[in-house]
């Protein structure tokens, strides 16, 4: 199916994708089936001890109604409060929760990247949780990129 997505003047692409297929097969990821917002804690809970869980969201929370998305923070929340996890987000604007719009208006064209590190920022009302920032905008799935200063 991938392949069928790769225009045929750019063998560049074909090549990375035959790379990228190969990675995949030599060792495949665990796919959990379920609600992906009720399995986070548990998927959080298999990431060895020794490693940072880093949750990853692009355009996929925009597929939730806004209370479902309110779900996901708690959820992540609760994987958070076990051990610490980092979320990267790349949404719409308002899209993904408590993720700064930089006064932007929702379905402007654009999305924010946003990042929650453990231990980053603290918010001063909840000193032991981690709140996420915006750390820029992009544009054309991220191909166009402006990173914030700071």
């Amino acid at each position: 199916m991938a392949r069928a997505c790769v225009p045929p003047d750019r063998p560049e692409e074909a090549t990375r994708l035959a790379a990228e297929l190969a990675l995949a097969a030599a060792d495949p990821p665990e796919l959990l089936r379920g609600d992906p917002i009720d399995l986070l804690p548990a998927a959080v809970a298999r990431v060895p001890a020794d490693a940072l869980p880093v949750v990853l969201t692009t355009w996929a929370l925009a597929r939730y109604p806004v209370g479902e998305r309110a779900r996901f923070a708690d959820r992540l929340g609760e994987a958070a409060s076990e051990r610490a996890v980092a979320w990267v987000s790349v949404e719409g604007v308002g899209v993904a929760p408590g993720v700064p719009t930089l006064g932007d208006r929702p379905a402007s064209g654009h999305s924010i990247i946003g990042l929650t590190l453990p231990g980053a920022v603290l918010s001063e009302a909840e000193p032991s949780r981690a709140v996420p920032v915006a750390l820029g905008r992009c544009w054309l799935r991220g191909r166009m990129l402006e990173w914030l200063a700071g």
